[in-house]
């Protein structure tokens, strides 16, 4: 079947033909992918700046954000059954397994070897056809087959903002949203269903069509953090820049919460003074929880359907040279239809 994969050996990302997986425990599924959304971490793999490929292997099939439709289930399979819409989660547990994975929270590994599915270790969704247990699938209802591709991404907003929430304790009454990417969209779109009035700041001009998007969704656009009056809530920073997570921080308030969803190292200035006075926290979230995914599903049918169908430019299978090695492009999510 036609993947796209990384090749280790000629360091290029090419098409090439693989294997069609099979069920072959009582606990898999068998799907066909419909569709695979790429972002900034596939072009960081195309570049060869991280992943690695299954053990004695010289690729790795790229595509860790999938929808796709069950073709086949094992015998011990419930919930699923040929026609359902899934989306999988792609991180495994590590070989401990240490006491997070062995909880079912992978997504809290502390040992740091857990693999993921088009990332480190395992191939990855940009083909024809896919196998998972099913513990690793989620449902998606028929009638949120357009935006579902999504949900991997949502999820990783749903985490962090959930512990966020959690640490405040208090209600969130303002929030800002730092970078305009799918991530940093889908979290003003999240904190603003839970009621906050949410700002999103990014480098891009307000005629931009991200900025345009936020502004139709609702959401303050800032070109500058200058811009920003008072002190926030809950900040999220989902810019990848550290220079922006240090002014993530100087924006908390009292009782103000950070996540870092994005930022590299970096160096800079935190007030620790001011930050043990005013009870804030800063914490970093990766990946995601089954219960994040549930979560995302069940948000993406609660927000404004012509803001998700807005993030979102369809391409073909072929077009993967453009959309990874090319320059990124307005719509904040480019996803490719598998056919």
């Amino acid at each position: 079947m036609r993947a796209v994969a990384l090749d280790f050996e000629r360091r290029r990302l090419r098409e090439c033909e693989i294997g069609e997986p099979r069920v072959d425990r009582a606990d898999e599924v068998l799907f066909r992918v419909v569709e695979v959304g790429v972002c900034g971490t596939d072009r960081d793999l195309a570049g060869f700046r991280l992943g690695f490929p299954p053990e004695g292997e010289a690729r790795l099939v790229i595509g860790h954000e999938a929808l796709g439709q069950v073709v086949e289930t094992g015998r011990d399979v419930r919930g699923f059954q040929p026609g359902s819409w899934v989306v999988p989660r792609i991180r495994r547990a590590c070989s401990g397994p240490c006491p997070s994975c062995a909880a079912g929270r992978k997504d809290l590994c502390i040992t740091g070897s857990t693999r993921e599915r088009g990332l480190f270790g395992i191939h990855g969704y940009f083909c024809t056809y896919a196998v998972d247990a099913v513990e690793d699938l989620t449902a998606v209802p028929p009638e949120l087959v357009k935006v579902a591709v999504l949900a991997e991404p949502l999820s990783v907003v749903e985490k962090a903002i959930e512990r966020a929430l959690r640490i405040r304790e208090m209600p969130v009454e303002r929030a800002l949203v730092l970078g305009a990417g799918p991530v940093g969209l889908l979290a003003a779109l999240t904190l603003q269903i839970r009621g906050a009035k949410v700002a999103l700041h990014s480098l891009e001009p307000r005629d931009h069509s991200r900025a345009r998007l936020a502004d139709s969704a609702g959401i303050e656009y800032l070109e500058s953090v200058s811009e920003w009056e008072g002190k926030a809530d809950v900040v999220i920073e989902a810019t990848g820049s550290a220079s922006a997570a240090f002014q993530a921080i100087a924006c908390l308030g009292p009782l103000g919460v950070c996540a870092i969803v994005g930022a590299p190292l970096g160096q800079g200035n935190v007030n620790f003074s001011r930050m043990i006075v005013h009870n804030q926290v800063v914490f970093g979230s990766v990946n995601a929880s089954s219960q994040a995914f549930e979560t995302a599903i069940a948000d993406l049918a609660r927000m404004d359907a012509r803001v998700l169908n807005g993030l979102i430019r369809r391409v073909g299978f072929s077009d993967f040279e453009s959309s990874v090695l090319g320059i990124p492009p307005e719509a904040p999510k480019l996803v490719h239809v598998i056919e």
